[in-house]
């Protein structure tokens, strides 16, 4: 479910029976702002993180306990496509050096037997 930011702020406000003149003030904000906030769905990281301390509520665990799957940013050019054949390859790369970790922990094993 996504969160419209904006009526959380207000609904956060009205719980805590703060007034938007009050709220506006302490913010620094005219609370023409105040209501242009409230109609936000989505709202710049800066200003939510000064609203969260002003209020003593914090946004954001709200917004990221909503987030049922990480977004995936399409960039220009097949710039995704290229940084996943990246990741497939460092992949490739990681499970090749840990079989050959694992033989060469295994030819130790018998090097240390044989000298024994």
């Amino acid at each position: 479910m996504k969160v419209h930011i904006g009526v959380r702020i207000k609904e956060v406000i009205r719980n805590k029976n703060i007034s938007v003149s009050e709220f506006a003030k302490e913010i620094n904000y005219s609370r023409r702002n105040i209501y242009s906030i409230f109609t936000k769905e989505s709202i710049d990281t800066n200003l939510l993180n000064k609203i969260s301390k002003s209020l003593d509520h914090n946004f954001f665990a709200e917004l990221s306990a909503t987030t049922s799957q990480p977004s995936v940013v399409e960039e220009p050019n097949g710039q995704n496509t290229y940084y996943q054949n990246i990741i497939s390859k460092l992949n490739q790369q990681v499970e090749s050096l840990e079989k050959e970790n694992s033989y060469l922990k295994e030819i130790n094993k018998l090097l240390k037997g044989k000298l024994k």
